[in-house]
């Protein structure tokens, strides 16, 4: 990877509002052979206009630590590591050929040596997954099959605390994804109670479920959603010594946010930002709607950001920069 002039650095930082680093942006990503995307800042509710080569033709697979994944989209398999900030860029190998993917995770920044890049995709009863490091000319493939009896258990969710990837399913199993050597995965069930979180009722269990980070702590969030309709989020925090869920609250100063792309979640802190703290921002696919929830008032918002934006946009998705010291 070439190192960037400390001219391009600075030129870059100077197209971010003040705001960047401190709270994500919502992006919209325009349609092949459109350019330019539109950054929507929450702080100021206005939007902004960038031309960041790229992201054109490309689709944002996750945000973590302040890099973007970045998978090919239409014209190209390239598929690589991008900081919007700095505009380092960290070449992955190609995902040629085609594998289509729910979930991709960065277990850890970059530079530390354990950083895994992993896309999952979901069948009945198994896993096939794709995972590399920084460096790595080809990508692992690998099948892993759910412990559960009829062989019928599906992902709900799949999310990283403290550098480990961890999948919850239908059924209320919770595997870590133990790396046995550099080219060998296997799950391992916590075996964490499920009867203690009561939306894992056959009721709920096709309501969206996210795992997310945050304060040292891994939460899950069942989303109420009917009719392309938020209704509730519920919010649960899990307790690894007693192996149990227990219902979150408050969020204090964090916020949550949820994207439409491959079920992306991210949190981060609000203290030193121009919005309150305990709240949850979702939006959804094939909408341009983003709505707010209140976790203390039970109480949701609903607006439109970037209402200039064309119908033929591809993504939305959010971005949280980190500013490196």
């Amino acid at each position: 990877m070439e190192a960037n002039t400390e001219e391009e650095e600075k030129r870059s930082l100077q197209c971010w509002p003040p705001t960047a680093g401190l709270l994500p942006w919502l992006v919209v990503i325009p349609g092949s052979g459109e350019e330019g995307q539109t950054f929507y800042d929450i702080s100021e509710s206005h939007c902004h206009v960038k031309n960041i080569p790229e992201l054109q033709d490309k689709v944002v697979a996750t945000c973590s630590y302040g890099w973007l994944v970045i998978a090919g989209y239409l014209i190209s398999d390239d598929c690589f590591l991008f900081n919007p900030i700095s505009t380092k860029k960290i070449q992955l190998p190609s995902l040629a050929p085609v594998f289509s993917y729910d979930k991709c995770v960065l277990s850890s920044p970059p530079d530390d040596p354990g950083c895994v890049v992993m896309l999952l995709s979901f069948d009945i009863g198994t896993v096939r997954v794709l995972f590399c490091k920084a460096g790595d000319v080809e990508w692992t493939r690998q099948v892993l099959k759910l412990h559960d009896e009829d062989g019928s258990d599906y992902v709900r969710s799949v999310g990283v605390h403290k550098g480990d990837i961890y999948i919850l399913t239908w059924y209320e199993h919770l595997y870590l994804v133990k790396f046995d050597n550099s080219s060998s995965i296997t799950l391992v069930d916590l075996k964490v109670d499920d009867s203690t979180c009561p939306t894992t009722a056959k009721f709920y269990c096709r309501f969206p479920t996210y795992l997310v980070e945050t304060c040292g702590e891994l939460l899950r969030l069942h989303c109420n959603i009917r009719h392309r309709q938020v209704l509730d989020i519920w919010v649960y925090k899990l307790d690894f010594e007693e192996k149990v869920w227990t219902r979150v609250k408050e969020l204090k100063d964090q916020a949550i946010f949820i994207g439409s792309s491959s079920g992306q979640v991210l949190a981060c802190s609000t203290e030193e930002s121009r919005i309150h703290g305990n709240k949850i921002y979702l939006t959804l696919a094939e909408e341009r709607t983003l709505y707010v929830y209140d976790l203390d008032l039970c109480a949701l918002e609903v607006c439109l950001p970037c209402p200039n934006v064309k119908a033929d946009w591809v993504q939305n998705v959010w971005i949280l920069p980190v500013l490196e010291d």
